[in-house]
C-alpha cells in the first residue's frame, strides 16, 4: 500500500516536471521568435535609412561617447538594450524632421496664423550637420556668378517651369535659420555639362513680408528703378513641383533638405524672384576691382525718394531722416561687361510706414526740411557718403557727392508726378496675387496711401520740383 501510494506521488511529480519543462520550452521559444521579430524590425529600420545619417548622429555623439554597455549572458536583456537604443536613434531622427517611410505631405502649408510670428519666440537652432554634401549643393554666390548663369524666366501660372527636370543646384543659406529673412537660390538646366548655356538662376523666397515687397517693387518700377521681377506662387502643383523637386534632389542632404524645405513652408505664398547674377554688393566692390562709379552713384541718390515714400530706412543713412548704419546688402552692382539696362538692381525693400501718430509727424517733418534747400539735402547726404565709402572700402571718385544730389533731384520729381490713382492700382494688383487673409493683412497694416500722398505732396512743393499739384 505504502509503495503505491510512492508510485502515485512520484508520477505526479514527474507530471508537475514535464509540464514545468514544456511551459519553459514554450518561453524560450516565444523569446526566440520575438527576437527575431526585433532583429528583422531593426534590419529593415537600418536599410531605410541612409548610412550618412548613422553618421551624422555619431558626429554629434563623438564628444560625449556613451559609457559602454556592461556584458550581459541574458539574451533578452541584450535584446531589450538594443530596443532602447534603436528608439533612441529613431527619436534622434525625429528630432532632425527626416521622415522614414515616405515623402512628407509637401502639399500641405502654414495656415494663417502659423505664418505670424509669435512675440518672444525663439527659434530652435540646431547643430549643423555637413554629411553626404555634393555637387548639387551649392552657396548663393557661385550660383548667381557662374561664368553662364543668367536670370531665369520666371514662366508664369499657365506655363510654370519645369522644375522636376530641369533643378539642378540650390543654395541653402546658413541664414534661413534664426534670421529675419532668407532666400534660397536654385539653378536650372537641360544639362550636367560644364558648359551648359541653359543654365539659369531663380531665387525662392518665403511669402511672410510678400505683399509688402512686391508692393515696393511695383512701386520702384513705377519710378524707374530697377527691381527684380517678382510671382507669387501658392498651393498648386507647382508648388509641389517645386518642394518636390528639392526634396529629390537633396535627399542625402538632411541638414539643409529639412530646414530649406521648412523655410519655404512658413508661408502659404512662395515668391519667385528675378536673380541677380555678375552683380556684387556694395561690400565686394573692392574685391572685383571695381569702385562706384558716377552713373552708380546718380542711381543711389534716385534711390532716396524711392526709400522715402515707402518708408524702407534700411537701405541708406539719411541724417534726420533714417539714423541706421546703412546696409551694404541692398543693392547690387554689375562686375562684368554685360550691357545692363540698370547699374543697380535694389532689393530687399519693404513698405512699412509709421503707425504711431507722433512718429509718423517727425518722419514727414523731417523729409519736408530735408527736401527744403540744396544746403539741407547736402547736409544731410554727408552720413550717406561716409557710409558708401566706408562701406564699399573704395576711395570714392570725386564729384560722387554732386551725383547724389543730382540723383536725390531726379527722384523727387519721379515721385511727384505719382498720384492716389496710381498707387490705389498698385494695391488692387497685389492683393489679387494672394488668395488669404494673412496676405491682405499683411498689405493693409504696413501700407498707408495717406501717408504715401503726403510725401508725395511734399516732393511736389520742395524746391527740387517745378511742379505744384495737390496729391
Amino acid at each position: 500500500m505504502s509503495s503505491r501510494r510512492e508510485e502515485s506521488l512520484c508520477g505526479q511529480l514527474d507530471r508537475l516536471n514535464n509540464k514545468e519543462l514544456e511551459k519553459e520550452k514554450d518561453e524560450r521559444k516565444d523569446g526566440q521568435n520575438e527576437l527575431a521579430r526585433s532583429l528583422s524590425k531593426k534590419l529593415v529600420f537600418k536599410q531605410k535609412v541612409p548610412p550618412h545619417v548613422f553618421e551624422a548622429l555619431a558626429l554629434e555623439d563623438r564628444d560625449n561617447p556613451p559609457r559602454p554597455a556592461a556584458a550581459c549572458s541574458n539574451l533578452m536583456k541584450e535584446e531589450e538594450e538594443e530596443d532602447i537604443e534603436a528608439n533612441k536613434v529613431k527619436g534622434s531622427l525625429k528630432g532632425i524632421g527626416l521622415m522614414l517611410k515616405t515623402r512628407p505631405n509637401l502639399g500641405k502649408h502654414a495656415t494663417e496664423a502659423d505664418s505670424k510670428e509669435k512675440k518672444g519666440s525663439t527659434k530652435k537652432k540646431w547643430a549643423k550637420v555637413e554629411i553626404g554634401l555634393g555637387p548639387e549643393h551649392a552657396d548663393l554666390s557661385v550660383l548667381l556668378n557662374g561664368n553662364l548663369a543668367t536670370p531665369a524666366d520666371l514662366g508664369s501660372h499657365d506655363i510654370p517651369l519645369q522644375w522636376r527636370e530641369e533643378l539642378k543646384r540650390v543654395s541653402c543659406m546658413n541664414s534661413i535659420i534664426g534670421a529675419k529673412r532668407g532666400v534660397v537660390g536654385a539653378e536650372l538646366g537641360l544639362s550636367d555639362t560644364d558648359n551648359d548655356s541653359s543654365r539659369r538662376i531663380v531665387i525662392l523666397k518665403a511669402g511672410n513680408s510678400g505683399a509688402q515687397e512686391v508692393f515696393s517693387g511695383l512701386i520702384g518700377e513705377r519710378l524707374g528703378i530697377r527691381c527684380p521681377r517678382i510671382r507669387v506662387v501658392e498651393n498648386s502643383s507647382e508648388r509641389e513641383a517645386i518642394e518636390g523637386s528639392i526634396f529629390d534632389l537633396l535627399v542625402n542632404d538632411v541638414y539643409y533638405q529639412t530646414n530649406t524645405l521648412g523655410y519655404l513652408q512658413q508661408s502659404k505664398q512662395l515668391l519667385l524672384m528675378e536673380a541677380g547674377t555678375h552683380r556684387v554688393t556694395l561690400d565686394k566692390l573692392a574685391e572685383s576691382n571695381k569702385t562706384i562709379s558716377i552713373d552708380m552713384a546718380f542711381e543711389l541718390g534716385v534711390l532716396i525718394p524711392f526709400d522715402m515714400i515707402i518708408a524702407n530706412g534700411d537701405r541708406l543713412p539719411l541724417k534726420s531722416v533714417w539714423d541706421r548704419p546703412g546696409n551694404a546688402h541692398n543693392f547690387l552692382f554689375p562686375i562684368d561687361g554685360k550691357d545692363y539696362d540698370s547699374a543697380l538692381l535694389a532689393i530687399d525693400q519693404v513698405c512699412t510706414h509709421p503707425r504711431n501718430e507722433r512718429l509718423l509727424d517727425n518722419y514727414l517733418a523731417a523729409i519736408a526740411d530735408t527736401l527744403s534747400s540744396t544746403e539741407s539735402l547736402r547736409s544731410a547726404l554727408e552720413v550717406t557718403i561716409a557710409f558708401l565709402g566706408h562701406a564699399s572700402n573704395t576711395e570714392l571718385l570725386p564729384g560722387i557727392e554732386e551725383a547724389l544730389l543730382a540723383g536725390v533731384r531726379e527722384g523727387v520729381q519721379r515721385v511727384a508726378r505719382l498720384d492716389r490713382e496710381d498707387l490705389a492700382a498698385v494695391v488692387n494688383q497685389v492683393s489679387e496675387m494672394g488668395s488669404t487673409d494673412a496676405w491682405r493683412e499683411n498689405l493693409h497694416d504696413n501700407i498707408n496711401l495717406d501717408i504715401m500722398c503726403d510725401i508725395i505732396d511734399i516732393c511736389k512743393k520742395c524746391p527740387f520740383n517745378a511742379v505744384n499739384i495737390e496729391c
